[in-house]
């Protein structure tokens, strides 16, 4: 094969017929007898040759007889990591929405259609695009505190609304926040093909167009999944090419989704996610959006978080229109949240009963049991017990070595 030497490996291979297979011409190649038993090792590097196609037949002669012009083995990405790893200190924590969206993490906001969640997600990418606060103070009063953003380039891809009523919907917010038409946002509607999540060449190619965007928000998972029933338990390969955008841009990725009808789940929160398990079991957060019908309030809940806990938040969405009915401006404010469940709800209970006096612990227990109804005991007596831990509540023995609670004044 002296012709084949420091030839470049493009080209026709030279082949002929026999017995009805192509064989490789190699006139310099003298066979030994043929033999009863061969290494074993031979045998699947011929089979494996044979079934290559001719262009990759030639690449591998070539590299035979230039041996020098191989390439080195991949690197290998299974590399084990240790305590000196997990000691070793870790760069902070970075919010694009502070105490809410981490950079490189895969989140979910869900809800039932007409929760407005797709036009709360389009007013978070307004604010972060400019570096404004999220959900400022209603100006009405009863608003809460505005949320820090870290100003990055956003990417926004919809695959559900249509470009008429994304662009106006945008338009109306950043006439609202007074946006320059510069903002780094790049907004794709309805592109063609179709984003297939599932598809590792697809994520390849959306990483590229991605680059320096912070956040990425994705409308919706259903319309990303390549046809796969989201029920299925295929969509962990979705979820799988989620994750490698992530991981890849270091960005917040964000896809809308829809929860269960009412009808079809009870139990914890996170059950009214829609879909495989796997979904859920994917993500480091998911925030269920809320309505009630014909409400300007949204109720935002986490039902999972990898991260610190995430409280409920709610915002009110407010607008005004032109003439002919079509948007001018639109933005949703920050409004005090009715949160009932989390540790927050309990502590704060707590504290609203020992106002009025001391209580022992059944009747503290009893006390904020009545004004959160979907509170377990246990939930609030391990409250009660960590308060007086970090002395935040006073403690005192009572008759009978019974425990008296106070209000620390």
């Amino acid at each position: 094969m002296e012709i084949l030497k420091k030839e470049a490996p493009a080209g026709k291979l030279e082949t002929s017929k026999s017995g009805g297979t192509d064989t490789l011409v190699n006139k310099d190649y003298t066979p030994e007898p043929p033999k009863n038993q061969y290494d074993p090792q031979a045998v699947k590097v011929v089979s494996n040759y044979q079934a290559l196609d001719n262009a990759a037949k030639r690449d591998a002669m070539f590299l035979l007889n230039n041996p020098d012009q191989v390439p080195p083995p991949p690197a290998d990405d299974w590399q084990p990591l240790g305590l000196l790893d997990a000691y070793a200190p870790l760069e902070p924590i970075r919010y694009v929405i502070e105490g809410l969206l981490e950079f490189e993490t895969l989140n979910i906001f869900y809800g039932a259609p007409g929760s407005l969640k797709s036009f709360l997600l389009q007013d978070l990418a307004l604010c972060v695009a400019t570096g404004k606060p999220w959900l400022s103070p209603a100006p009405w009063g009863g608003g809460s505190a505005a949320i820090q953003t870290t100003q990055t380039p956003i990417m926004w891809l919809d695959f559900d609304m249509g470009k008429k009523r994304t662009l106006e919907r945008f338009g109306a917010l950043g006439r609202h926040y007074k946006a320059p038409s510069d903002a780094p946002i790049k907004i794709y509607s309805m592109p063609r093909p179709r984003l297939d999540a599932g598809d590792l060449v697809h994520i390849d190619l959306l990483i590229e167009r991605c680059k320096g965007a912070g956040l990425i928000i994705i409308d919706n998972l259903r319309t990303i999944s390549g046809g796969i029933d989201e029920n299925s338990s295929q969509m962990s390969e979705v979820m799988d090419g989620l994750r490698e955008l992530t991981e890849r841009t270091g960005a917040a990725v964000v896809t809308i989704h829809h929860e269960r009808k009412g009808s079809l789940y009870k139990g914890r929160a996170g059950e009214a996610l829609r879909g495989h398990s796997s979904i859920e079991a994917s993500i480091d957060l998911a925030l269920q959006v809320d309505r009630e019908p014909y409400s300007d309030i949204v109720n935002i809940k986490s039902t999972k978080t990898r991260g610190l806990e995430v409280l409920p938040f709610s915002a009110a969405f407010t607008f005004d229109k032109n003439p002919d009915k079509s948007l001018n401006t639109a933005c949703f404010y920050g409004f005090e949240s009715e949160d009932n469940e989390s540790n927050n709800a309990i502590e704060r209970e707590i504290k609203a009963a020992l106002r009025a006096g001391p209580l022992n612990q059944s009747g503290l227990t009893a006390a904020v049991k009545a004004n959160l109804e979907n509170v377990g005991l246990n939930r609030i007596s391990n409250q009660i017990k960590k308060m007086e831990a970090a002395a935040q509540i006073r403690v005192t023995i009572g008759g009978h070595n019974a425990r008296i609670y106070s209000a620390v004044l």
